[in-house]
């Protein structure tokens, strides 16, 4: 709009000249260079629609790369990653992303050992397969005459079309875990991220199945996961229970120095969900210590 005041405005105060020249600049110039731009791209890809048709169709080294991916099957096994986001300053420095992955191979080392183990079987098959792959050898060689094409280029183009049919499994599995600090209204602060290997998985699932019913032996096992279980209370889910309680202590009714308190005590495997929390008076609170009541 404001082009077209500015045309207005000089078609009425200016010579022909003028006009045309500016028609030119906002109009027939972009329209050139679009149409020039447009017959680049086709000089450069009908011919090169050209050489890859050829390619598929008559390499002898591609249709044999062709029938060995069909003769190897990799298992899937992409990276896990655990994405947890904490609006409690406290407890963002305090959990280690350590810490959350110990916290869920509780309940997902089923899943992750079987991904290590596909990665591995992976591992062992691809090599096997790049050996196969190196053994064809007739890059160059096709059923059919290549008639006006340029040899140079077709083996060139053969050669990328042969790369990118390569299978590429997943054979280095890892588990990534970002933690990330927000505001209550869940803008952005910072975050801390790691990756881990399935040596070191391996590791943290053996330290957790040395159990005795449901207490974990190691004690950076059973540490870790009760500051996880500990930071699930959120400053949102804080201020929820604070609400639903009415803000008042639920023995002894004050409404100063409120805390939120775990009815069953983490200790002995209390939940961080709402029916497992209360609002306590802090003197209530360090009363009840690790009392279930």
């Amino acid at each position: 709009m404001d082009i077209i005041r500015i045309i207005h405005y000089v078609s009425s105060n200016s010579n022909d000249t003028v006009l045309y020249a500016l028609l030119g600049i906002f109009f027939i110039a972009p329209a050139v260079l679009s149409i020039i731009a447009l017959i680049i791209v086709l000089i450069i890809y009908i011919p090169f629609k050209k050489y890859r048709e050829f390619v598929l169709n008559h390499s002898i080294a591609i249709k044999n790369l062709t029938k060995l991916n069909s003769k190897y099957k990799f298992g899937h096994a992409p990276w896990k990653e655990y994405t947890k986001a904490y609006d409690n300053q406290d407890f963002y420095n305090d959990i280690s992303t350590l810490d959350y992955l110990i916290y869920q191979l509780q309940y997902d080392q089923k899943e992750i050992k079987a991904s290590i183990q596909k990665a591995l079987n992976n591992k062992t098959l691809y090599a096997a397969y790049m050996k196969d792959v190196k053994e064809i050898n007739k890059l160059g060689e096709y059923d059919a005459p290549i008639e006006k094409l340029n040899r140079e280029k077709l083996i060139k183009v053969e050669n990328k079309q042969f790369d990118r049919l390569i299978k590429t499994p997943d054979i280095d599995f890892k588990v990534k875990v970002v933690l990330v600090l927000t505001k209550i209204n869940d803008a952005y602060v910072t975050s801390k991220t790691h990756s881990y290997s399935p040596e070191e998985i391996s590791e943290i699932i053996k330290r957790l199945n040395q159990k005795r019913g449901n207490y974990y032996l190691n004690k950076e096992i059973w540490d870790a996961i009760c500051r996880v279980e500990r930071g699930k209370v959120t400053n949102k889910l804080r201020f929820y229970i604070y609400n639903r309680d009415h803000n008042r202590c639920r023995y002894c009714g004050s409404t100063r120095n409120l805390e939120v308190d775990h009815i069953i005590p983490i200790s002995k495997g209390g939940k961080s969900t709402p029916d497992n929390l209360q609002t306590l008076c802090h003197k209530c609170n360090v009363k009840k210590g690790t009392d279930i009541y």
